[in-house]
């Protein structure tokens, strides 16, 4: 990943792949990992982080509890997707607190010019 944006659009499309195919309750129980090149992976099963990454349990963060709630109530689509929002986001919070490799990637990629 070249920046941390596009590690949340990759979070972000990994959160609804999962959500999609498990549910959310099987999501909450899973943890997310950074790996030492910046790439988010989802597992079912609780996992340690690696040598040079982290893992953050998705029922530690606050933004999963408010997703599991509103799931149990069968929001709109709109409204579950303000709770999925909200989880990349503390993902990501997490993974800024946690690893130095994606604080040092740039918040936008940097842009270049066609010849």
């Amino acid at each position: 990943m070249h920046s941390r944006r596009q590690v949340g659009e990759r979070a972000a499309q990994v959160v609804d792949r999962v959500i999609f195919d498990m549910g959310v309750d099987r999501f909450v129980q899973g943890t997310f990992r950074l790996d030492r090149h910046c790439r988010p992976h989802f597992s079912s099963a609780c996992v340690a982080p690696g040598r040079d990454g982290v893992a953050v349990a998705l029922a530690h963060l606050a933004e999963c509890a408010a997703l599991t709630a509103a799931a149990g109530r069968d929001p709109d689509p709109r409204a579950l997707r303000a709770h999925t929002d909200a989880v990349v986001a503390g993902l990501l919070r997490e993974f800024e607190a946690r690893s130095p490799r994606f604080r040092a990637l740039p918040a936008l990629p940097a842009l270049t010019i066609a010849e």
